[in-house]
């Protein structure tokens, strides 16, 4: 399995009990005098350990088990793969010669990882068979793969990348400044003089009720609208230019896909306006749209949809995200792949502009609240600050802050 997947628990069953077959009902002579099991293991765990450091690349890490179920699922796994690839089928393939016999189990045991890990996983899986069943031809020992593949995989499920050590960006200005912002439609007035920042690595969550002007602040920072009065940059550039946009990614409340094309087509188009873009496969697989990217956009269901139109703000890579109610729609799982998303944007340094009606969801992510009514920011500051001695939750303080700024 590749770092940071989490293992297929919908196999793991059936690759258990062939593994299992295969060595009781089946068993195949080893290779050549194994190496003895003292020495088998260590040298094997040695392997794991130094094979998941050459593929986690540089970013600090910290560890957590904190799923011991899912951890087990992983280990079980390798120790069936093992059985299973190396035990029996590099053994039984030793006719044709150890090099075909490595190369073709390796081929063998990368592909089965396609379906779950699609290209991704059949790269890693490619380099992590021949480092195993190299192990394994050179110590004669199924102890030592197993002992290799067990510890690499539950490093890679374990280990997650420190907040902030992954692709840090230099700091500089502010990665969102709004100044003084107006905005009229007729007699209405939908800002009143609204100034904003962001910094860089910061998420920001705007709250308000509807009609507070909202989505009209978000629209003048990703210049779908003019301000009648102020100045909106996003990293030092103009709003709205060629240049700004390149550097901002979005999901807005309403959004809707030609039906005949595919995901995957949606996604390359996104992609092909960005530069420094991230891989196709990154993206569909982080967002778990892998099982629909060839399906026409019209067929998939709403929450898909909305997968989609969140995943599409990514693509670029961008210093900004802009989220106008991401999570509209969409089930707990789904829901908790988008705030991870996020938190990870930020942790590379990367800002984030978030509104939403969700409260809790505003508390879980952001570093920062502001609350807007009528057309005005009516208090800003963390999700404890926005609290008076008495109130217990900060929704309390948000019914406080929109009654106060209502009249």
């Amino acid at each position: 399995m590749s770092v940071h997947a989490r293992p297929n628990l919908a196999g793991l069953a059936t690759s258990f009990v062939l593994a299992l077959w295969l060595l009781v009902a089946d068993p195949t002579p080893p290779l050549r005098q194994p190496l003895g099991v003292q020495l088998a293991v260590p040298a094997g765990a040695l392997v794991g350990a130094a094979l998941f450091a050459a593929l986690a690349g540089r970013a600090e890490r910290t560890f957590s088990f904190a799923e011991p179920a899912v951890l087990g699922a992983g280990i079980a796994i390798a120790a069936s793969e093992e059985a299973i690839w190396r035990g029996f089928a590099l053994a039984r393939l030793t006719p044709l010669g150890l090099g075909w016999a490595l190369a073709l189990t390796t081929i063998g045991f990368a592909a089965t990882h396609f379906p779950t890990q699609r290209l991704r996983g059949v790269v890693v899986q490619l380099g992590t068979g021949i480092a195993f069943g190299g192990l394994f031809v050179l110590t004669g020992s199924l102890a030592a793969a197993v002992s290799a593949h067990c510890l690499y995989n539950v490093l890679a499920l374990a280990a997650r990348p420190r907040p902030g050590s992954v692709r840090p960006r230099p700091a500089t200005a502010a990665a969102v400044e709004m100044r003084d912002i107006a905005k009229a439609y007729g007699t209405v007035e939908a800002l009143r003089g609204v100034a904003l920042s962001i910094d860089q690595g910061e998420i920001l969550a705007l709250l308000g009720p509807n009609g507070a002007g909202k989505t009209t602040l978000v629209n003048i920072l990703l210049g779908l609208r003019r301000p009648d009065r102020g100045e909106a940059r996003v990293c030092g550039l103009p709003a709205g230019t060629a240049p700004a946009r390149r550097v901002v990614g979005a999901t807005p409340q309403e959004i809707s896909f030609p039906p005949t094309l595919r995901v995957r087509e949606i996604v390359d188009f996104v992609r092909s306006h960005f530069p420094g873009v991230r891989p196709r496969w990154d993206v569909v697989e982080r967002f778990d749209l892998a099982d629909v990217a060839r399906r026409q956009a019209g067929g998939i269901s709403v929450g898909q949809r909305r997968r989609l139109a969140v995943a599409l703000a990514f693509v670029g890579n961008p210093r900004v995200v802009v989220l106008d109610e991401p999570t509209t729609g969409l089930d707990v799982e789904s829901r908790l792949q988008v705030w991870d998303a996020v938190r990870d944007h930020a942790a590379a340094g990367g800002s984030v502009l978030l509104t939403t009606h969700s409260i809790p969801e505003a508390e879980a992510l952001a570093d920062r609240i502001v609350v807007m009514s009528q057309g005005r920011i009516v208090a800003g500051g963390t999700a404890a600050s926005l609290r008076l001695p008495g109130e217990t939750s900060l929704e309390d303080a948000y019914l406080r802050l929109t009654r106060t700024a209502a009249g």
